[in-house]
């Protein structure tokens, strides 16, 4: 298989919300799409395109209005369980009751869907489809318009009527559901229940008998086992009828009963549940879910190498985006020098430039940090101290920076060394799966299918690129916000930073004010004496010594800059950076999970192949089949 070229933008990863997202007939149209690019004319890709044919009519059939705005009241059950007979109690007052026909044998059973009521349903197909002429006042009241459709039985072995049966499930808004006493206990919901998912439904137990003991519990399991494969229908509680026969009653008796009781109930239903828009909805979901439930079945048996060669690599891609995300942060060493860094800044920008020269020996000692020992034995004077001074603030300087560069750049670096490595090889596999399906060799055991793939499929490898990741710059505009504002929290307060400034500038205005006080004392008295016309001369003037004043000013620096590194310290002490650096870790996996859950950090294919495979795969219902 030649690698189809990415043509213009990447295409995004789906992911299930994706997909479950979608309006259904754009998905059922991706689907087709993608079955045809990936399955090409083969027998699976034909198979996939009569399940999606059969999934729009369903669809169709539950979203148009057939019967002019009247409640689709189905009676549906298996063969044989007097789903017939119940249609005739319901319209027993009308001579029409006769042409409705029944009967447990193939050549008498039902058929076709029996449409009973006062108008014909549109679009009625006479192939699949009879209708039975009943005026509404001959039809048991409901208290809405509704029309009656009898099904066949659903579990009819010919294929033809089996579709009818389901035909009517997708057409009803409430269905009557008949089983026979005597099944109860063996009956499956199965496809008839699950079918029936957002509809009402009415249970009717038929040809119960004189004192049944266990009856009861047979009718808790019944109603348990449908309520499980429906959860979202709305199930009563079962009716149950008198088998006639066997008690004696009369049959006209014992039918106008038990319509009675099945339409009491279905009134109180209705009127607790009247968003008929709410159940439609529901039925149409379930639908969907159905069909890609049938999907993913399909897939997985037809092609089961190239569904685990998918998954895998969905799976990889799901997982990849936020583990690549993770190490954002980065290591504990590199995030802990970007945090100290912050916090000594943020410290330096809280002190103002009046408190000089205390902010002065901040911002010298903020560069030199890690170097302060050293820096002190350089103003003692020796060469080697004040070269491994300069040596450690160099290294400072570095580690901010690659600090810095760790969090801006390295990212995106991380990410194309994973992708490739993590995506590449399950890339590989699946476009030698693809090329076997294509070839019609999908089904030759592994060791005889190697040697057709290998050479063609490697190659171009060295040229394919699989995927690229998306969203990485506004992960890191999250992550340079939760940077500030986590600094902000835990960094030295307007506060503390004046009043440490105060003090700092005190210290060494305190100590160098000596020296100044003398030297300024003897200058204003020669200046007076000057300036009152005393014979004076530059001699008179104070000439202090360099050596006194440089001497004085250390004396008065380095205490200053003692309680400088003090504040420095304080400033960036281990409790403030740990907790700052557990405040940014944890935010950091919150905002990636955010991130992933909008779809801002994705995956996106840079091969459309790949990426219908991924999507036919991907749009099958729940976990995936290993």
């Amino acid at each position: 298989m030649r690698r189809v070229p990415s043509q213009g933008n990447p295409v995004d990863a789906p992911s299930h919300n994706d997909l479950d997202d979608q309006p259904a007939d754009e998905f059922l149209r991706q689907v087709r799409r993608t079955a045809r690019s990936v399955l090409g004319d083969s027998e699976i890709g034909r198979q996939v395109q009569e399940l999606c044919d059969e999934h729009a009519q369903a669809r169709q059939l539950i979203s148009q209005d057939r019967s002019a705005g009247s409640l689709v009241l189905a009676i549906v059950g298996a063969t044989g369980q007097g789903k017939s007979w119940l249609v005739r109690q319901i319209v027993r007052r009308s001579a029409a009751a006769d042409s409705i026909r029944s009967g447990t044998r193939a050549d008498q059973a039902t058929e076709q869907l029996v449409w009973v009521g006062p108008r014909p349903p549109a679009d009625l197909d006479p192939r699949f489809e009879q209708f039975v002429r009943v005026a509404a006042e001959d039809m048991e009241p409901l208290g809405v318009p509704y029309v009656l459709v009898d099904a066949p039985g659903s579990t009819d072995d010919r294929r033809g009527i089996a579709e009818v049966a389901q035909r009517a499930l997708s057409l009803a808004s409430a269905l009557v559901l008949v089983v026979r006493r005597d099944q109860i206990r063996a009956y499956t919901p199965g496809a008839l229940a699950s079918a029936s998912e957002g509809s009402i439904v009415i249970p009717v137990i038929n040809t119960v008998g004189r004192e049944d003991d266990a009856l009861q519990g047979d009718v808790d399991v019944f109603l348990s086992n449908l309520r499980s494969a429906a959860p979202g229908s709305i199930v009563a509680r079962p009716v149950q009828i008198d088998d006639f026969e066997a008690t004696g009653r009369d049959a006209q008796e014992v039918g106008s009963e038990a319509v009675q009781e099945v339409f009491r109930r279905l009134k109180l239903e209705l009127e607790n549940n009247p968003d008929s828009d709410r159940r439609k909805s529901t039925r149409l979901k379930a639908l969907d879910g159905r069909f890609r439930a049938a999907l993913c079945a399909l897939l997985a048996d037809q092609l089961p190498g190239l569904t685990r060669a998918v998954n895998r690599l969905n799976d990889a891609a799901t997982r990849l985006p936020g583990e690549v995300a993770q190490t954002l942060i980065g290591p504990e060493g590199p995030l802990q020098a970007a945090v100290r860094s912050r916090l000594r800044l943020r410290l330096l920008t809280e002190t103002g430039a009046i408190w000089f020269p205390y902010r002065s020996l901040l911002g010298l000692l903020n560069l030199t940090h890690g170097a302060w020992d050293r820096v002190v034995l350089s103003l003692s004077g020796s060469l080697p101290s004040l070269v491994s001074a300069i040596w450690t603030s160099t290294r400072s300087l570095t580690s901010d920076r690659s600090a810095n560069d760790e969090m801006r750049d390295g990212l995106r670096k991380r990410a194309a060394a994973a992708v490739t490595d993590r995506l590449g090889p399950l890339a590989a596999q699946f476009r030698d799966e693809l090329m076997l399906l294509r070839s019609g060799t999908a089904n030759i055991p592994g060791d005889d299918r190697s040697d057709l793939s290998t050479a063609a499929m490697r190659r171009d490898q060295d040229a394919y690129h699989v995927a690229s990741l998306g969203g990485l710059d506004a992960l890191q505009e999250r992550s340079q916000n939760i940077l500030q504002t986590t600094i902000d929290r835990n960094a030295v307060g307007p506060g503390a930073a004046t009043v440490m400034a105060l003090l700092g500038t005190a210290i060494f205005w305190i100590l160098m004010a000596g020296p100044f006080v003398a030297i300024y004392s003897e200058y204003l008295v020669a200046s007076y004496e000057a300036l009152a016309g005393g014979r004076m001369t530059m001699e008179h003037f104070p000439k202090p010594e360099f050596a006194t004043v440089l001497t004085s000013l250390l004396l008065s620096v380095f205490p200053t800059a003692v309680f400088a590194m003090i504040a420095l310290s304080v400033a960036q002490s281990r409790r403030r950076v740990r907790a700052a650096e557990q405040a940014i870790r944890e935010q950091h996996e919150q905002a990636i999970d955010d991130l992933q859950r909008d779809r801002v950090l994705r995956l996106q294919w840079d091969d459309p192949l790949l990426s219908d495979a991924e999507f036919l795969v991907s749009a099958g219902a729940g976990g995936h089949p290993e």
